[in-house]
């Protein structure tokens, strides 16, 4: 059995993680973290923060898998050509590799101070316009405005 679908099967179990673990954020807090390109995730390292319960939960939603190798089978099928140096195993340039059903629960639930300070501003001033700026060792990394209509990085990247 393979996974490949995005979606976790129609029959599968629902009831392991809470719904709220497995929801999308907002396309707005996806283009916040997109320009941050997950700094958070390096704590992910090269255990992605796949517990037991993270794998009974894949377990249940796979609709069916329940062989221990064809659970590292499934898991190992996502991992990117090319990762992010100093990212956890399943974060490539474009985000995490692995769909949100397959992913541990505090990767699908988890918000740093700068996201949940953005949403607390969407949800008091109904603001969707957002200049974002990412630092590590007091150094800018990268910046750009984020909008309804996409992110614009600030200088454009080439």
């Amino acid at each position: 059995m393979s996974v490949t679908e995005e979606e976790p099967p129609p029959d599968a179990a629902d009831n392991v993680h809470d719904a709220a673990d497995i929801a999308s954020p907002s396309p707005l807090a996806s283009a916040i973290c997109a320009v941050c390109r997950g700094t958070c995730c390096h704590l992910g390292g090269e255990h992605a923060f796949l517990d037991p319960a993270a794998i009974r939960g894949f377990m249940a939603r796979s609709g069916g898998i329940v062989d221990p190798l064809e659970v590292v089978y499934a898991y190992a099928a996502r991992l990117p050509r090319w990762g992010v140096e100093e990212g956890c195993v399943y974060q490539a340039e474009t985000g995490c590799t692995l769909p949100r059903w397959m992913r541990a629960a505090i990767c699908n639930a988890y918000r740093c101070q700068g996201l949940r300070k953005a949403e607390a501003v969407i949800d008091e001033m109904g603001t969707g316009r957002f200049f974002v700026v990412v630092r590590k060792d007091n150094r800018i990394r990268r910046s750009a405005f984020v909008d309804g209509e996409g992110i614009r990085h600030y200088p454009a990247e080439p």
